[in-house]
């Protein structure tokens, strides 16, 4: 007996044919479960968090690093603080299950930035990143409880997050150590604790939006950026730094125009309607940086006065542009996303709409397709009858040619309106784009009662057309304003079921003023009173077996063609139902057209 030869991770077992199935399926479980593999995994997971966490340390080392390039002497005064957006940016990024890697992350990173510095030891900073993760945590905790994990998405949850990131988390960081200068007798205790909390608070409002993006979306953002929004944030990240670098360089001799500092402000306007949050947060990072570091060395129109004067002048500068642009990106963002929900919505109920008419078209059609077939075959007997009796005129040695050409008109005339039914049922089955064209109201009513004559019949109704002496033109649909028709007149007769007397639907065209107007009227019960206002919404009907959609669909295709339809209960009995559709100026042509039809179709 041949033996097979099954690898499963590395693993041989060798099969019997007859048991391949299970043995592969205890060989699997054998070599899932073996001390080797779940070594393997153990190693493969531990190096995925040391690669994390070194990844984040080294980030948050070099964030640090740049931000004190952005000190102003003496040591502690600076513009803004990003290390803390970057943490921000991981805890609301990640389960609270791995947070801890960033905590471990924090503290190499801290201890590093800060090693060999005369002025803060190690272990000061250190005790530092416990207590800056801590409040990081709760508040990066309380963010996502409250916005659903999207802080950034509307106006209510950037405002958790404002008040968070920017007022909770920056007073808790930097308490303590205002605490420990208010304790120690230093002076300039508030002035430095301001500072402190617009520098911690800035990093946060402005930093943490773009990195979030950076990180959780990464290289797939870049991905989906059109080749023309590529070419765009181009331009806007070249006319930015132009600007600000003829802003934040100018000599400390040529701050003569103080409004120079708004300069910028249309590109980064330009750069959250366009790119929202995320634009918005990575131009004032740039504008942020391009200040800050052009004040440390004299230049640009913050470098009056003191170097106190400096930071906090600087700081709420940043911070009056950066809260409402934010939020104005936020609204932009918000807008935006509403109006593709809104097109997405408007486009699934057109197609929605396009298919509930094309099958309230084959509901009705299926109602009388027995009489459509009685008749097509009226005209078919009567044409194979003449057709018969042509033969055998022509077979006596003089056929009488006069009542031969008398028979072949009769033929003609014949086809003809079979014809005419044929191309009526192909036009209601056909599903397609409305087409407007001078139409005749007359010409629809007549096609419709053509093609319900026969079911008329069966059910024992009797239709009654009342046609006024001038004859509407109007610019529409022809099949959908005869698929209306052909539901009205349908309900018509269904509301005369087990009605034994005056078995009746009248159909009754009438121009007035500048619309034309028809009505169907039938025998029947009437409409309760309280049902006729809900009588056109979706899915209501009277009827059991009823859908509720065939006057919402014919109420639809009437408004598009600028009409109107109602109903009332007539004086003695039965219900009216009437539909308006304006009157359109037409050429004379196509006027003259549609009289030749109708005089065409009374002469039949």
């Amino acid at each position: 007996m041949q033996s097979k030869s099954f690898l499963s991770r590395g693993s041989s077992v060798l099969l019997e044919p007859g048991h391949v199935a299970g043995n592969v399926a205890v060989a699997t479980s054998e070599a899932t479960h073996s001390p080797s593999v779940r070594r393997v995994a153990a190693v493969r997971c531990i190096a995925g968090h040391i690669i994390l966490i070194l990844a984040f340390a080294i980030a948050f080392f070099i964030l640090q690093k740049l931000t004190f390039l952005l000190r102003f002497p003496p040591y502690e005064r600076t513009t803004l603080w990003i290390p803390g957006a970057l943490t921000f940016s991981a805890l609301l990024i990640s389960p609270i299950s791995g947070w801890w890697r960033f905590y471990i992350g924090l503290c190499i990173a801290g201890y590093a930035a800060y090693y060999g510095d005369p002025e803060i030891p190690g272990v000061v900073a250190l005790l530092s990143a416990q207590f800056h993760f801590a409040m990081v945590a709760v508040g990066a905790w309380g963010i996502l409880r409250l916005t659903n994990r999207d802080p950034f998405a509307t106006v209510p949850s950037m405002l958790v997050f404002v008040f968070a990131a920017g007022l909770l988390v920056p007073l808790a960081t930097s308490a303590p150590s205002d605490w420990i200068r208010w304790m120690r007798g230093l002076g300039d205790v508030w002035p430095t604790a301001i500072r402190s909390f617009l520098a911690i608070s800035l990093g946060m409002l402005i930093g943490t939006p773009a990195l979030t993006t950076a990180m959780k979306h990464g290289r797939g953002w870049f991905r989906s950026v059109t080749l023309r929004e590529g070419i765009e944030g181009m331009v806007l990240t070249l006319c930015l730094m132009s600007v600000g670098l003829w802003v934040f360089t100018t000599s400390a001799d040529s701050r003569a125009i103080p409004a120079l500092v708004y300069a910028p402000i249309p590109f980064l306007l330009w750069a959250a309607l366009r790119f929202e949050v995320v634009g918005a947060s990575w131009a004032l990072l740039a504008i942020a940086y391009l200040s800050t570091w052009n004040a440390i060395n004299g230049r640009g129109p913050f470098v009056g006065g003191s170097r106190d004067d400096h930071v906090l002048q600087l700081q709420i500068f940043l911070m009056a542009v950066a809260l409402p642009l934010l939020f104005m990106a936020v609204v932009v963002g918000e807008h935006r996303r509403a109006h593709a929900l809104l097109l997405r919505e408007m486009e699934e109920r057109r197609k929605t709409e396009e298919g509930l008419r094309h099958a309230s078209r084959l509901a009705v059609l299926s109602e009388f397709t027995a009489s459509i077939a009685h008749e097509i075959n009226q005209p078919l007997g009567a044409i194979l009858c003449n057709a018969e009796a042509a033969e055998l005129l022509l077979e006596k040695p003089s056929p009488p040619i006069d009542e031969i050409r008398r028979i072949m008109v009769d033929i003609r005339n014949d086809d003809l309106r079979a014809s005419e039914v044929i191309r009526s049922l192909r036009g209601l089955l056909k599903r397609g784009k409305v087409e407007r064209q001078p139409v005749s109201i007359y010409q629809i009513a007549m096609d419709v009662i053509a093609i319900l004559r026969a079911e008329a019949e069966r059910r024992g109704i009797e239709l009654q057309l009342e046609l006024g002496r001038v004859h509407p033109i109007v610019l529409g649909d022809r099949v959908h304003l005869q698929q209306v028709l052909l539901n009205l007149i349908i309900n018509a007769m269904e509301a005369m079921k087990g009605i034994p007397d005056e078995r009746r639907v009248s159909v009754c065209t009438l121009q007035r003023d500048d619309e034309v107007v028809v009505s169907v009227t039938d025998r029947g019960p009437g409409i309760p009173p309280e049902q006729i206002p809900r009588l056109f919404d979706r899915f209501f009907s009277t009827k059991l077996e009823g859908m509720g959609m065939g006057l919402a669909i014919s109420r639809s295709l009437i408004e598009q063609h600028g009409g109107r339809i109602w109903v009332e209960n007539a004086s003695d009995r039965g219900a009216i139902f009437r539909f308006s559709i304006p009157l359109e100026k037409v050429d004379t042509k196509a006027e003259m057209e549609a009289d030749t039809s109708w005089n065409r179709e009374l002469s039949r």
